[in-house]
């Protein structure tokens, strides 16, 4: 196989595809062919006797159906007894006591803040001032590297707001643009 030549390589591998795609075509012709066929022969063959057995299964299906249903709802709620006794059975093992500390007054170790809540959040804080201030929340802040980031967003958006709400003069004046700089449309 070596010593043969591009050409043959390539006509054969063409003829390979054209082999195959031809293979294909054929299964589906013959699927389409015989579904159509049995859905055609299944209506025009149709007997007394196939007729009953259609009818039938319907009927006994329609008569089944809220048994069935009545079953798979039967096991679902013996599911649902049984996690709820096993709830309270842990429930009275512990008395029926609730927690004296919450989670949160664990980790923050103040009663009633949420975790992650902080006093003194206003830019008015001095950065030095926010490592102790996201310790003392216990919560991890990386040493408040997020909150440094998010407050120099809030300070460049607020600086491009004011930038939005200077007029079209104001803007000129700024860019110190004269009327001779500027191009006419008419020039144009």
């Amino acid at each position: 196989m070596a010593d043969q030549r591009p050409s043959d390589l390539g006509d054969r591998a063409a003829e390979a595809a054209s082999d195959f795609f031809s293979q294909i075509y054929t299964v589906i012709e013959t699927a389409i062919r015989r579904l159509l066929g049995n859905t055609v022969a299944s209506f025009s063959n149709v007997n007394a006797n196939r007729w009953t057995k259609v009818v039938g299964s319907v009927v006994f299906y329609l008569i089944i159906r809220p048994y069935v249903e009545r079953f798979f709802k039967w096991l679902h709620d013996r599911e649902r007894q049984k996690e709820k006794e096993k709830k309270e059975k842990e429930k009275a093992q512990w008395g029926g006591k609730k927690a004296k500390m919450s989670a949160n007054t664990l980790r923050g170790g103040e009663k009633g803040k949420v975790l992650g809540e902080v006093e003194n959040t206003d830019d008015e804080v001095e950065e030095d001032g926010e490592d102790e201030l996201a310790q003392a929340s216990g919560v991890p802040e990386w040493h408040g590297m997020a909150r440094k980031r998010q407050k120099k967003y809030m300070k460049n958006r607020a600086k491009g707001q004011r930038a939005e709400n200077l007029t079209e003069d104001q803007i000129m004046e700024l860019l110190d643009w004269s009327e001779e700089e500027t191009v006419d449309k008419k020039d144009i």
